[in-house]
């Protein structure tokens, strides 16, 4: 069995035995999650926040150490572990089921519902694990699993899509900032895509042409 459970498996659960612990609310673009002054976890249902690694002088670091989206929950080390070393921000709107920390470790103490710190940790697991891939690439097949990453972390069926379209909000600046590649190096290869069909922009963003994508890089293929 590749997925034990999923994001509405989870949300359900919790609404059919605390109804009154889990809220949804909206998230607005550009707004800042501080998990220290939140005392909930956030379930995404819609949209994408990033994650960026904080750094001690400023708000937010320059560059964004993943993208989460549906499915995947946000805050969880921050309130349960003090983890501070992470800090969100809502990229695009954003629809999320908030719970309260007290509640959700109530929740989490039951044995039927235990399983679900798995699911909550391989969804984790998925987003250190892809990053870790960009330092294993040579330098031109940096980008390559960048864009891939990202499509992975969008879309539950990667593999059997022929194009993924990304939030208009995924600039290339963005998507800089995600692959570590210095600025001379991310054009320099994001030139080639372009002109190899393999991405291509108009002004609702970029999409991502995956046929071509799996053809010019067929050893970046995994599965969720």
């Amino acid at each position: 069995m590749k997925i034990l459970f999923n994001a509405d498996e989870f949300v359900n659960g919790i609404k059919k035995e605390l109804p009154n612990a889990i809220e949804k609310i909206k998230v607005q673009p550009g707004t800042i999650l501080s998990f220290e002054e939140i005392d909930s976890c956030y379930i995404i249902s819609s949209g994408v926040i990033g994650g960026f690694i904080r750094n001690p002088m400023e708000s937010k670091s320059e560059q964004v150490y993943s993208f989460f989206s549906k499915g995947d929950v946000v805050g969880f080390g921050q309130i349960f572990d003090n983890f501070k070393g992470m800090i969100f921000e809502a990229i695009t709107e954003v629809d999320v089921y908030a719970i309260k920390k007290l509640e959700l470790e109530f929740w989490l103490s039951f044995p039927e519902n235990t399983p679900f710190i798995y699911y909550i940790m391989k969804r984790f697991g998925t987003h250190y694990y892809l990053k870790s891939l960009l330092s294993l690439r040579t330098k031109s097949n940096v980008l390559p699993q960048s864009i891939y990453n990202l499509c992975f972390l969008l879309e539950t069926n990667i593999n059997e899509l022929d194009f993924v379209k990304f939030p208009k909000e995924f600039t290339q600046s963005r998507l800089m900032e995600y692959s570590t590649l210095s600025q001379g190096g991310f054009y320099k290869h994001l030139d080639i895509l372009y002109k190899a069909e393999i991405l291509s922009r108009d002004s609702s963003g970029i999409t991502v042409n995956m046929k071509k994508m799996r053809d010019s890089y067929p050893n970046m293929h995994f599965h969720k």
